[in-house]
């Protein structure tokens, strides 16, 4: 197994418990929070999804994210250009999305996309490993360096958030 392989699996798996994650939810519970600083769950699939988006698109193919270029933005009534990254506290609890199905078809294309791209990718990882790319606000770093810490490890804690919030709402939390 080499990294590339390891970074499908664990795409793949993170993916899929997001999406579990979401089965049943109520456009109530999609935007249900807790005490504190915690953001809702709309707001962490939207991160996650615009997070992977802009990476795979901007960041590693020089190429307009899937939001800009379908239009998702003007579609869902949401930011054109945003994804969470630095977003007031107050403004990332107040996050709503009204249409969580048609957002959700955004959502399976981004990480459609995403899971296409390592699955053609055929050196192991080697040519990203030598590729440096800009990753605002963290700065540079190798290109899979970005994959393994923004789009697996970084999304993977967000997923945490959303078993938390299931737990809260009485809800099944974490799968393992």
């Amino acid at each position: 197994m080499d990294i590339i392989d390891f970074f499908r699996v664990e795409q793949t798996r993170l993916h899929q418990w997001m999406r579990i994650a979401l089965e049943g939810l109520t456009p109530e519970e999609w935007h249900y929070t807790i005490e504190g600083n915690t953001n809702n769950t709309a707001f962490l699939v939207w991160h996650s999804a615009r997070t992977e988006d802009n990476i795979l698109r901007f960041i590693l193919q020089g190429r307009p994210t899937l939001w800009a270029e379908g239009n998702w933005h003007e579609r869902l009534g949401l930011p054109p250009r945003a994804q969470g990254t630095g977003m007031a506290t107050e403004e990332a609890r107040a996050f709503q999305i009204a249409d969580t199905a048609l957002f959700m078809q955004y959502v399976e294309q981004a990480w459609s996309e995403y899971e296409a791209y390592l699955a053609a990718i055929s050196d192991g990882g080697k040519a990203l490993s030598e590729r440096v790319v800009t990753v605002k606000p963290l700065g540079e770093m190798p290109a899979l360096q970005a994959i393994g810490q923004v789009c697996i490890t970084h999304l993977h804690i967000h997923y945490g958030e959303m078993a938390l919030l299931r737990g809260a709402m009485g809800k099944k939390g974490l799968l393992l």
